[in-house]
């Protein structure tokens, strides 16, 4: 279903054409060149996105971009189809989308089932405004990426405190993410991203250069082991000798 959309030359962000679509397997389009940015926003299953010279799996929950002047190809998955909703709008304030450093990413639903349940009350025949109310969700969208961008940052450095300050105690990688009311997946792409690690990496280094500390300071190794989280005194040998090259008691003596 496409929405019929009159062009108002809005000056910030003018809709051109909005609509929703269940696409049957394997359905594809292009390779196709829009002159305007077009913004799908998959409400479930999955599929593919080409653009740039990558391939990009997207899902429910996540968006995909196309720019002006882009060959794009995309195509719903086999086993489990996508549906999406989709703006195409231009406008001064839409070339800020051309920071976003992929055209893949997650945002929450709210607006477009806003959008969609608008839509099905009869959107189409709101004769003067519809365009006025697509245009007023697409700030919002962009108020959201953006915002979203810098929440991304916010929330790896705040795992990466929580790991920091807590290392000595039985930390989960599921509670990290729960407490922050986040995928695990999800939280863990946005850690790795930032500090070049997983997170269950991070913390094993933590761990271990906190019980170098210890062990240079006198500690046994079963108190150093203990005082870093680890129960299990050989298991904690054997990290320590992978990453020092050496056993923490030779570690201790050296």
């Amino acid at each position: 279903m496409e929405l019929i959309l009159l062009d108002r030359h809005m000056k910030d962000l003018n809709p051109l054409t909005c609509g929703w679509q269940d696409c049957p397997p394997c359905h594809r389009f292009g390779p196709a060149v829009r002159q305007f940015y077009l913004l799908h926003y998959v409400t479930g299953g999955r599929g593919t996105f080409c653009a740039g010279g990558k391939e990009y799996t997207v899902s429910a929950g996540e968006f995909f971009l196309i720019r002006p002047g882009e060959v794009t190809v995309y195509e719903a998955d086999r086993e489990d189809p996508w549906h999406y909703l989709w703006f195409g709008f231009d406008g001064e304030l839409a070339s800020r989308l051309d920071r976003l450093p992929s055209p893949v990413d997650k945002l929450p639903p709210s607006i477009f089932l806003e959008f969609r349940a608008a839509a099905d009350k009869g959107l189409a025949e709101w004769e003067g405004v519809a365009e006025q109310f697509v245009a007023s969700l697409l700030h919002r969208i962009l108020a959201e990426m953006f915002a979203h961008r810098q929440h991304s940052a916010h929330y790896a450095r705040r795992a990466e405190t929580h790991i920091r300050t807590r290392y000595m105690e039985d930390v989960s990688i599921e509670e990290i993410a729960r407490s922050l009311s986040l995928d695990r997946r999800y939280l863990s792409r946005l850690f790795k991203s930032s500090y070049g690690m997983t997170m269950q990496q991070y913390l094993l280094k933590v761990r271990l250069d906190n019980a170098a500390i210890l062990l240079k300071k006198g500690h046994s190794v079963s108190e150093s082991a203990a005082l870093c989280g680890y129960a299990d005194v050989a298991n904690f040998s054997k990290m320590f000798r992978r990453r020092f090259g050496m056993p923490p008691s030779g570690y201790a003596e050296k």
